[in-house]
């Protein structure tokens, strides 16, 4: 533990009490899976218990601390009569104006959210002032509110000494290891990744692409698992119906539940219980005990790229597991030559009625030339990840991603379902929810939810480059093309080029080329109205994020700096790099005449616009700073139709 870091992050934090709680333990009595709401100290003063942080045990005897970020999960299993114990819960908030460098200690050191625990060499100092705490905390005025604080920055202090004194071993939270937890514990229930990742304390997009790089698969897939593994062990094991087995694992809607079951498993939960229940005894219990155990001792990492994981995309289903035995195969070879046998006896004797006076042996001949139908129409598209077969024309269309839908609609297609405007969001991105009204909303899938993709029955999906990892997966639902944006030497996004590229996988390069050409003309109108107004003044590009200030490269805004030939600052980070992370402090070293600002938070952007650094600043003191809308500028760029749209809105400001 690098004690003068945390000393250091705890002195410029706003702390706030969020509860003081003390309990008694009696034999019997346990702890289970308390999640943490929020930060928190154990200090435990009696009796002795086994102590379970995030799986991490602790052997506590008397008087110790253990310290937890939010989100972690805490068990109490006694090992004496009685386990006496103080509980503080705590936030600790840095400003926005923190520097890059505490920000990247924070990150390093997370004295908030490390867990540990040791054994004070004072303890008797350290139990005053938490007795003291709760019992300013049970009374109700401001004064007894201002004394609890004024104490617990005692009780840090006093920790942070005696912590000086000992070689503690920390440990940062394992923030998938807490997701898989909850996700085996809490199946039944409605689960979107944002809400998990407020209870974890992190952003919806961090958990995302950690759960992803650690297992291998999206968060929403592996929960989806986890639901179809239970459903089989009810199927096999109760009698309860398809009703209250889709209820109990979090899928209501039991039409819904039976289609994904089949889509994922190969077969309905009526063949697979049938299938399964005919089995030796000895295999049903093999199958029970190896697929469909659900809260294991040690979670398994699920790893969609594992052949054995593959199954639940098949479309034919894969019933290895299933039938094992001679039997179960013979059954299903002789069911399936019935069906065939019947199929043809039933085309063979139906004839229309006529009264022709025709005889019975030239009527099937009839009917066969009656009913044949033209060929359906194959195209075989290449592309970056091989090729898509598309027969006949698509008719249900969806997109996964601003962008996509973008290229689509500029291309004269109105996807069925798309995605929405960002994480946690049931919206379409602003600039396009005009011509997406009545659709359906797919919600965020920068990791694909397979789920919610197999509920709308695509028969063609267009998704963006970067989920080449699911392409496989998705082309098993439905065939798939994904939009590229097409990057030139110097790593610029150049929207004309990725437009054509699409434009002529979907068969329609004149659409694409007629777009561009319009595109052009209303460009050069705005340049020469943007230039006349301000010349060669800089401009440039700022998101706030996470309590992060982000400067934009000419990566994803060649529409400002190439279409409209706005002066960038000379500082401008290299297009090979999409954006930096800049300080607050290095502003008024780059101070441009124009800012173009980005945030999806009101209260961030009100926190900076009352430092005294961007106060400062050229383009606050002229009133030249823009509020710009997240689901046009942020999602915008690199379409044909929002990057339209930005050149609207930049010739608004910047001529008015």
């Amino acid at each position: 533990m690098d004690l003068e870091e945390h000393i250091r992050l705890w002195n410029l934090a706003s702390i706030r009490i969020w509860d003081v709680r003390h309990r008694v333990l009696r034999a019997g009595e346990q702890v289970n899976a308390y999640r943490l709401p929020v930060s928190g100290f154990l200090y435990t003063i009696r009796g002795s218990a086994a102590v379970t942080l995030d799986g991490t045990t602790y052997a506590v005897d008397k008087m110790q601390v253990l310290h937890g970020g939010k989100g972690v999960c805490l068990d109490i299993s006694l090992t004496d009569n009685h386990f006496e114990y103080y509980i503080i819960l705590y936030r600790a908030n840095l400003s926005l104006s923190g520097s890059r460098e505490i920000q990247t200690i924070l990150r390093q050191h997370a004295p908030f959210h490390v867990q540990y625990a040791f054994v004070p060499s004072d303890p008797v100092d350290l139990y005053d002032k938490v007795q003291k705490i709760d019992q300013y905390w049970r009374l109700t005025d401001e004064f007894a509110k201002f004394q609890v604080k004024t104490l617990f920055y005692q009780f840090i202090n006093e920790l942070m000494r005696q912590l000086s004194m000992q070689d503690i071993q920390t440990a940062k939270p394992n923030l998938v290891a807490q997701a898989i937890r909850y996700l085996h514990e809490n199946y039944a229930l409605p689960i979107m990744v944002e809400p998990l990742a407020e209870l974890l304390d992190c952003s919806a997009g961090h958990l995302s692409r950690i759960f992803k790089k650690e297992t291998g698969s999206s968060l929403i897939t592996y929960l989806t698992r986890i639901r179809m593994d239970k459903a089989k062990e009810l199927l096999l094991r109760t009698d309860a119906s398809l009703q209250e087995i889709a209820e109990g694992i979090g899928i209501p809607d039991v039409i819904y539940f039976n289609r994904l079951f089949k889509k994922q498993v190969g077969v309905s939960p009526g063949r697979f219980k049938q299938v399964c229940i005919s089995l030796p005894g000895s295999q049903d219990i093999t199958i029970g005990r190896s697929e469909l155990s659900i809260v294991r001792h040690k979670l398994r990492a699920y790893n969609p790229t594992d052949d054995d994981n593959h199954y639940q995309y098949k479309r034919e289903g894969d019933l290895r597991t299933l039938m094992k035995s001679r039997q179960s195969v013979t059954m299903l070879l002789i069911l399936s030559l019935t069906l065939l046998l019947a199929a043809c006896s039933s085309s063979q004797n139906t004839s229309p009625a006529s009264g022709s006076g025709q005889n019975g042996s030239a009527q099937p001949t009839a009917v066969a030339q009656s009913t044949e139908q033209p060929a359906v129409q194959e195209r075989v598209i290449k592309h970056a990840w091989g090729e898509t077969v598309i027969k006949g024309e698509p008719k249900h269309i969806i997109s996964l991603f601003p962008a996509a839908t973008d290229y689509l609609l500029a291309l004269g297609i109105v996807p069925q379902a798309a995605s929405s405007n960002e994480e946690g969001s049931d919206r379409f991105p602003t600039y396009l929810s005009d011509q997406l009204e009545g659709k359906m909303n797919l919600g965020w899938q920068v990791d694909p939810n397979f789920e919610s993709i197999l509920a709308t029955d695509p028969d063609l999906i267009i998704g963006q480059d970067f989920m080449g990892d699911a392409y496989e997966s998705l082309s098993k639902i439905a065939p798939t093309l994904l939009a590229e944006k097409v990057k030139d030497e110097q790593g610029v996004i150049r929207m004309k080029t990725s437009l054509l590229k699409m434009g002529e996988m979907l068969g329609r390069t004149e659409q694409a080329k007629q777009v561009i050409e319009e595109y052009e003309k209303k460009a050069a109108k705005a340049r020469e109205k943007i230039k006349q107004a301000i010349g060669d003044e800089t401009v440039m590009f700022l998101r706030l994020s996470d309590k992060e200030v982000r400067y934009y490269s000419k990566r994803n805004y060649e529409v400002l700096y190439d279409d409209l030939a706005l002066t960038p600052p000379s500082s401008i980070p290299d297009p090979a790099e999409s954006m930096q992370i800049i300080s607050m402090e290095s502003l008024p070293s780059i101070n441009p005449d124009h800012i173009f600002l980005l945030s999806s938070d009101p209260e961030e952007t009100s926190e900076l616009q009352k430092t005294a650094v961007w106060k400062s600043l050229k383009a606050v003191k002229n009133n030249h700073v823009y509020i710009v809308d997240y689901g046009l500028w942020f999602q915008g760029p690199g379409g044909p139709i929002g990057q339209s749209k930005i050149i609207d809105e930049a010739v608004h400001w910047l001529t008015q």
